[in-house]
């Protein structure tokens, strides 16, 4: 019976090649769609479940809230918190802090007695325990005891290769510095950085036992601020998490409530699950790694469901439209004996059939597509992924589920034709069909519509993002990292060399360049109150002519000097407002603040304009800039667009002053768009999404036109013997699909207005969404099923009447 099914089913997909054709491609594009987006969600879960005990372990994230701010979300707390928690909890049984060895740059790794040398991210400090918690697969060396002394490393399998090349690298001596620290380190391990997905990606891991911040770390006791250490811990399998969590406040109150009462803060720890951190770390800030948003996977795999409705939909629309053809075949069998059951098994065997053909397309199409489509997403999909049991599962239920989701209702309606009736010819449609077609119709084009004005509103909040004043210039600014000490040693003379550069405007150094996230603030209050009644106030520190490099505007007052003190600050206008300061009366304002153990009485001496010093997703905030003349980095501000030339100037500027030292460099407009990556990914997959989904829609507008067209034939015939002209005949076969195009306009656009308004809430400055948004959308849509419906509105319309008129 099978066999019979499949045979019929088979001649009839070869028999009506073209609407067969139209199925197919439809159910495959939205395939590919949904194929590659399952993909991509199943790589993006899994993440730290190759640790053993994964599900016992835990970071511990806090929440600070002064009297006077909104509150910060983090995923670092305070130094001591993890291994006080190992001492006071029986119920935790490891514990380990993980630091980033940097204050913003790179390390920089060299060979003793070599001139190999390079900079390299990623570098962390961790307790000799770590390894106790966390799995890594050692290539060289054994793992748990391998971080037992102190100023010993283990290096990733990249690392130790750029270092020893293709030799052992076990118990080799490297040198690691970086502006915090320098020293000679042992290396203990290598480890394959390939093993398992975790939620940071170390390049190379030390000792804390290290002297240096390290040191610091581990003799740290402040249990209210510092909150720069990411704490682990390990509970014992049968420990309950949530039991724990209570008891966290007591347990902060017991060691830091009285410092925390003299800062005027509340800080609340909460337990995050390690394997939860990749997916589940919305709204929380100071990330050690990049994190992804279970949201926007959400967001995907609804986007992916629709597409491939919309392809279904065209299914049903076209098999339903067909249903004349097939009336009879229909009622020849009812009448020889066959059952509405055996009908239905034999329509659903057709659908499953194309909907299989689908996919069997699909996947070499994905295959094909996939370094394109990493590309879109920023992910790293393998050919591999198609092998596990879990996708070939998933590739044959998407099979199976479209065919019966797209066959369901056509096997209903058509097993449901009365012989009689179609014996006799009175057969025709049902009202409730023709809705139902007219409706599905309405349903493709909303969808459509409401990714069309999606693209138009994501377009222009990038838009709006990369030509927004932030009020300094970014454009022709090379940013120079001094990545240690030594190097911010020549500062000066690096500076003196560029100034002789013909093709160097100026240069200025800084702690923080903009788009940088502003580590450094203080609790910061007014003269007559106390820290109470403090409010965070961010911290840069800069060399004298930072602000005209970077062509920030002084509102007021003047520019910092050599001999500014380390209390003179010029602030930025926001400071003013959150302190009631106002601007004629700032300079020589006094603000205070009280930290390790001192009272600092701090100097206004120039106002700056408010610029985002930040991404335009936040709010500008209160910030003190003080001078320096050892920064961090330098702003070199050119005077041409020949970066080459410039860029050989200032390489061999730094080698005659930074000698043995690799010469590094990006460029300040580049770093300011890596703050708005996700949403330039988010358009470029909404324009793809946007342009499937168009084309599935006009596939099925297509077929059903070409079908309208077939069935009028001879109506179209008399109306031209009786003298109607082309466009009179195409525009009456066109006007009915133009109609649902325009209702479907009237659904989209409060929907899409919804979602994207919401969406706009993420940033702090955005665009608006303007009434034309919506009327482009819309003529969008109406041109594009214009062309596609009039392409055989005209087909029919120029046909000679006499081929239609001769059988009658």
């Amino acid at each position: 019976m099978l066999k019979n099914y499949l045979k019929i089913a088979w001649r009839n997909i070869w028999r009506n090649k073209s609407f067969s054709l139209l199925n197919i491609l439809g159910l495959t594009a939205g395939t590919v769609c949904c194929l590659y987006i399952v993909l991509y969600v199943r790589d993006q879960y899994g993440y730290d479940t190759q640790h053993p005990d994964a599900s016992s372990i835990y970071r511990i994230r806090t929440v600070i809230e002064g009297k006077n701010d909104k509150g910060f979300n983090s995923a670092s707390s305070s130094p001591p918190i993890a291994m006080g928690m190992k001492m006071d909890f029986p119920e935790v049984v490891a514990a380990t802090r993980v630091l980033l060895f940097t204050d913003g740059g790179d390390n920089l790794l060299s060979v003793p007695g070599s001139d190999n040398s390079f900079y390299e991210p990623k570098g962390y400090l961790v307790d000799s325990t770590f390894f106790q918690l966390f799995s890594y697969k050692f290539i060289e060396g054994q793992p748990l005891h391998s971080l037992d002394e102190p100023y010993t490393v283990v290096l990733s399998s990249a690392v130790a290769a750029k270092l020893f090349g293709k030799n052992n690298a076990l118990n080799q001596q490297i040198n690691i510095g970086n502006r915090i620290s320098a020293h000679v380190f042992k290396v203990t391990g290598v480890f394959d950085e390939t093993y398992g997905k975790s939620h940071w990606h170390p390049h190379f891991i030390m000792n804390m036992n290290s002297g240096g911040i390290g040191e610091y770390v581990r003799t740290n006791n402040q249990w209210a601020g510092q909150n720069f250490v990411y704490n682990y811990v390990k509970l014992n399998p049968n420990a309950n998490a949530n039991d724990l969590q209570a008891k966290l406040p007591a347990f902060l109150e017991k060691h830091g409530g009285d410092n925390l009462r003299e800062l005027g803060m509340k800080k609340q720890l909460f337990l995050q699950k390690v394997t939860g951190i990749h997916l589940y770390s919305s709204g929380i800030s100071n990330q050690i790694d990049k994190v992804s948003n279970a949201r926007f996977l959400y967001l995907l795999l609804t986007i992916a469901f629709f597409i491939q409705l919309i392809a279904c939909v065209n299914f049903i629309n076209l098999t339903t439209a067909r249903s004349v053809r097939r009336a009879r075949e229909i009622g020849v069998r009812k009448v020889a004996g066959a059952t509405k059951s055996s009908l239905i098994r034999q329509f659903l065997g057709e659908s499953v059939l194309i909907s299989f053909i689908a996919v069997l397309l699909a996947i070499p199409v994905v295959i094909v597509l996939l370094p394109s489509l990493n590309a879109l997403t920023e992910s790293s999909i393998s050919i591999e992924s198609f092998n596990h049991a879990g996708v070939i599962s998933v590739i044959a239920g998407l099979g199976l589920v479209t065919g019966l989701l797209a066959g369901i209702y056509p096997a209903l309606y058509l097993s449901g034709f009365k012989p009689v009736s179609v014996l006799k010819g009175t057969f025709s449609f049902k009202s409730s069909s023709i809705f139902l077609r007219k409706g599905l119709v309405v349903f493709q084009f909303v969808i459509a519509i409401i990714l069309i004005i999606s693209v138009i509103i994501i377009s222009r909040q990038i838009n709006y993002m990369q030509s927004k004043d932030l009020g300094f210039d970014q454009k022709q600014q090379l940013i120079i990292p001094f990545q240690n000490d030594q190097a911010r040693q020549h500062f000066t003379a690096l500076n003196n060399e560029l100034m002789s550069l013909k093709d160097v405007k100026g240069a200025a150094g800084c702690a923080y360049y903009p788009s940088q996230y502003v580590l450094s603030d203080y609790l910061v209050y007014k003269p007559g109150q106390d820290m109470n009644s403090g409010k965070v106030v961010k911290v840069n520190r800069v060399s004298e002519n930072f602000f005209g490099v970077m062509g920030i505007r002084i509102e007021a007052g003047r520019n910092l000097r050599q001999s500014d003190t380390s209390n003179q600050a010029v602030v930025n206008e926001r400071t003013l407002q959150a302190f009631g300061i106002e601007k004629d009366k700032a300079i020589g304002s006094k603000l205070f603040s009280d930290f390790e153990g001192s009272h600092n009485e701090f100097e206004i001496v120039g106002v700056t304009n408010d610029y985002n010093y930040n991404s335009l997703k936040e709010e500008i905030q209160p910030l003190m800039t003080f001078y320096s003349n050892r920064p961090s980095y330098m702003v070199v501000k050119m005077a041409t667009n020949d970066y080459k030339s410039v860029l050989s100037g200032v390489s061999a500027a730094w080698k005659k002053t930074i000698k043995g030292m690799p010469f590094e460099y990006s460029f300040l407009d580049e770093e300011v768009q890596k703050q708005y990556t996700d949403e330039s990914t988010l358009k470029r997959i909404s324009n793809s999404f946007t342009g499937l989904a168009i084309l599935i829609s006009c596939l099925g507008l297509f077929g059903l036109a070409m079908f309208t067209a077939q069935q009028r034939v001879k109506e179209i015939g008399v109306r031209k013997v009786l003298g109607a002209s082309v466009a009179a005949i195409a525009a009456m076969l066109s006007k009915d699909f133009l109609k649902l195009v325009f209702i479907s306009i009237f659904i989209a656009s409060p929907v899409a207005w919804w979602a994207m308004n919401k969406w706009l809430q993420d940033f702090a400055y955005k665009t608006n969404i303007s009434w034309w948004v919506f009327v482009l959308a819309g003529a969008a849509a109406l041109l594009i099923a214009w062309i596609t419906v009039s392409f055989q509105a005209i087909k029919a319309a120029v046909a000679n009447p006499v081929k239609s008129l001769r059988t009658e």
